[in-house]
C-alpha cells in the first residue's frame, strides 16, 4: 500500500492515525470552520504582541486533519493561519527588516536542498507539490515568528500565553482519560476511542499522536521552569504550566515525552558546568565511541532497552537505525521513495513507519538534506551559546536563553525516537526562530558596544563577550 510514496509521507501514516483519506480531501467541520474564521479575525485585530495567541489556540484544539483542498493543493488550517499571519503583516505594514543570522540562511538552504533532491528522486509533480507544502510550512512559521517575537518581552508574553492555554488542554486530557473518548474526533484525524497499549490509555487530545502531544508540551517545559524566576507573581503561573505539562505527558503514556522531562532536568543540572560544555560534548562523544566497541551490540541498540511506561517500541527504533545503515548505499544520493521493503524478514509490512527524524531527512533527500538539517541544528546551538552570556546579569533572561538551548536539545533527542508531523512542527520552528531572534539581539548589542564610548557602556553590555 505504501509503495511509491515518498519517505516524508510515510511519517504521516504512523499507526494509521492519519490515514490517506485525510490527505488531498477537503475535511471541514462547521465548528472547525467557525473557529478558524474567528481566530483569523482575532489575529488581524489584536495588538502585535498578542497576534500569535489565536495561533496557539488553533494548534492546541483543532486536529490537523481539518483542511481545504483547492486543485489538489492541501491547505491545512495550520497552513491557512500561516498565510493569514503574513497577510496581517503585509496589510498592517509590520514587515520590518530582519538582522539576518546564520540560522536564517541554514533553514532556507535545508528547505531548498530537500526540495531539489526529492524532486530528482520522484520525478513527478505530486512530489514537488507535497514538498513545496512542507517547506512553506517550515519557512512560513519560522519567519512569521522571526517577525512577531522580536523582543525578549514578546517571548515572555508568549510563554505566559502557553501557560494559560495549557490549563484547558490538561483538562481535556483528563476528560479523555476518564471517559476513554476523544471529543476532538468530530474533526477527524484522531480516533474516537482512546488507544490502549499494555493496559495504558494513550490520550492525544487534538494532537496527531500521543507521542507528539507529549513531546509538544515537553519542549515547552524549559520555558515554564525559567518563568519561575521572572518575578514573585510569576511563580504561581510557572507551577501551573509545569503541573499542566506533567498531566498531559502522564496521560500520553509514552516513553519519548517522559525521557524529554529527564533531558530538561539534565539540561538545567548542567548549569554549573556552562563554561565547560565543549569538554562535556567531546567526552560524551568519545565515551559513546568507546561504549560502541565494548558492547556486544552497536551503541544504538541501547534504544531497545528504553521503556519508561511499559509497551514502548524501543526495539523497533533500534532496528530502524540498523536497517538505515545497512541500506545506506540505496538512499545516500537522492533518498528513496519507499522503505516498506526494509526489514521485511522481521516485519511483514517492513519499516514503513519512519520513527526517526534524522533517517526521515535522509529518506526524503539523501545525505545532502540530512547534512543540511544537522548543520542547521549546529548553527542554532552555536548562536544560543553566545546569547546566554549576554544575559548573565539578568537571571530570568539568562534562563530564557538557556532554556531555549535546552528545548532544542529536547527536540534533538526526540528526533531519535519520532518524526515530526502535525501540530508539533509549530513548536519546532517557533523555537528555532526564538533562538535566531535572541541572537539578533545579541548582534545588535555587540554593535552598540563597539560604537559606544567606554564610560557609557551599561553593565548589561559589559557582559557581552568579545
Amino acid at each position: 500500500m505504501m509503495a511509491g510514496l515518498t519517505g516524508a509521507f510515510l511519517a504521516f501514516q504512523d499507526n494509521g492515525l492519519l490515514p490517506d483519506t485525510w490527505s488531498n480531501t477537503t475535511t471541514v467541520h462547521p465548528i472547525g470552520l467557525a473557529a478558524l474564521v474567528i481566530l483569523i479575525g482575532l489575529m488581524w485585530i489584536l495588538p502585535k504582541r498578542d497576534a500569535l495567541i489565536p495561533f496557539l489556540i488553533l494548534v492546541c484544539f483543532i486536529p490537523s486533519a481539518q483542511r481545504i483542498v483547492v486543485f489538489s493543493l492541501d491547505f491545512t488550517f495550520l497552513r491557512i493561519m500561516v498565510i493569514a499571519g503574513w497577510m496581517r503583516l503585509a496589510i498592517r505594514q509590520e514587515i520590518t527588516p530582519l538582522k539576518w543570522t546564520g540560522l536564517d540562511y541554514a533553514i532556507i538552504a535545508w528547505g531548498l536542498i530537500g526540495l531539489v533532491v526529492n524532486t530528482i528522486q520522484l520525478g513527478n509533480m505530486d512530489g514537488v507539490v507535497y514538498m513545496l507544502g512542507t517547506r512553506f510550512d517550515a519557512l512560513g512559521i519560522y519567519f512569521l515568528f522571526r517577525m512577531l517575537v522580536r523582543r525578549v518581552e514578546d517571548l515572555e508574553r508568549l510563554i505566559f500565553a502557553f501557560i494559560l492555554v495549557s490549563i484547558p488542554v490538561a483538562f481535556m486530557f483528563l476528560v479523555e482519560k476518564a471517559t476513554h473518548r476523544n471529543i476532538f474526533s468530530i474533526f477527524g484525524g484522531v480516533p474516537p476511542i482512546t488507544m490502549i497499549r499494555r493496559g495504558r490509555l494513550r490520550c492525544q487530545g487534538a494532537f496527531s499522536h500521543p507521542i507528539l502531544a507529549g513531546c509538544f508540551w515537553a519542549a515547552l517545559l524549559p520555558y515554564f521552569l525559567a518563568f519561575y524566576f521572572k518575578s514573585l507573581s510569576s511563580r504561581l503561573f510557572s507551577f501551573i504550566g509545569i503541573f499542566s505539562t506533567l498531566i498531559i505527558i502522564a496521560c500520553c503514556s509514552s516513553s519519548t515525552p517522559v525521557s524529554a522531562i529527564g533531558i530538561t532536568i539534565l539540561g538545567y543540572l548542567a548549569l554549573p558546568l556552562k563554561y565547560h560544555l565543549r569538554w562535556i560534548r567531546w567526552l560524551t562523544a568519545m565515551g559513546m565511541v568507546a561504549l560502541h566497541f565494548l558492547m556486544n551490540h552497536p551503541i544504538w541498540h541501547l534504544l531497545a532497552r528504553v521503556d519508561f511506561v511499559g509497551g514502548s517500541t524501543g526495539w523497533y527504533r533500534y532496528f530502524l537505525i540498523d536497517q538505515a545503515i545497512q541500506h545506506f548505499p540505496e538512499w545516500w544520493l537522492v533518498g528513496v521513495p519507499d522503505t516498506t521493503y526494509w526489514g521485511q524478514e522481521t516485519y511483514t509490512q517492513g519499516l514503513f513507519d519512519m520513527t526517526n527524524q534524522y533517517i526521515l531527512e535522509g529518506v526524503i533527500g539523501g545525505i545532502w538534506t540530512l547534512i543540511a538539517f544537522v548543520v542547521m541544528i549546529v548553527i542554532a546551538y552555536s548562536q544560543i551559546g553566545k546569547v546566554w552570556r549576554m544575559f548573565r546579569g539578568n537571571q530570568f533572561r539568562f534562563l530564557l536563553a538557556w532554556g531555549t538551548g535546552v528545548a532544542l536539545f529536547v527536540h534533538n533527542m526526540n528526533f531519535i525516537g519520532v518524526s515530526y508531523f502535525g501540530q508539533i512542527i509549530f513548536i519546532w520552528y517557533m523555537q528555532l526562530a526564538i533562538g535566531a531572534n535572541l541572537y539578533s539581539i545579541y548582534l545588535k548589542k555587540r554593535e552598540e558596544a563597539a560604537i559606544t564610548p567606554f564610560h557609557l557602556i551599561s553593565s548589561e553590555l559589559k557582559e557581552v563577550p568579545s
